[in-house]
């Protein structure tokens, strides 16, 4: 519905556009310049039923069909796990974890991926020292990243 009212925004706004622009437009040029604003006014109301149209796109001679792409295609969800990754790890070292390796599982739509899951390997035994370390490095990853506290898992790597 938003949509709908959008879009009728855009045509009221369009229109209101035109008529002032009628309006200080010379006489000599009114017969072309209405010409143009009523395909511009009509290009703006036929704009949306042109998109409800599923066509296949070609671009330099590579069809496109949207309808085709499966969503493992897709790579956002492959980004995203790589940039957590990456973030994890430079966080982790630098509160001074000792940090083998990080595995992300991106559950979710993009942009709201809020259901990922992110496990963190770490080498060596953990101590009762390293254990408020975690807690706390658990809280800002979960912060950073807007998960839930309970999908970030440490798990000590076994060797």
């Amino acid at each position: 519905m938003e949509s709908l009212k959008s879009w009728a925004r855009t045509v009221y706004l369009v229109a209101v556009i035109s008529s002032a622009a009628l309006l200080m437009i010379p006489k000599s040029m009114q017969k072309q310049s209405k010409f143009v604003i009523e395909l511009l006014l009509l290009l703006c109301i036929v704009a949306p039923a042109v998109g409800l149209v599923g066509k296949s796109h070609e671009v330099a001679g590579i069809r496109w069909d949207y309808a085709d792409l499966a969503p493992e295609d897709f790579s956002l969800e492959r980004f995203y796990a790589s940039e957590v990754q990456r973030r994890a790890v430079q966080m982790g070292l630098a509160a001074g974890l000792r940090i083998h390796s990080v595995e992300v599982e991106a559950r979710g739509i993009a942009p709201d991926f809020s259901g990922t899951k992110v496990y963190v390997y770490l080498t060596g035994p953990i101590d009762e020292s390293e254990a408020e370390v975690i807690q706390k490095f658990r809280e800002l990853l979960a912060t950073h990243l807007g998960i839930d506290p309970k999908h970030i898992c440490f798990e000590q790597l076994q060797e």
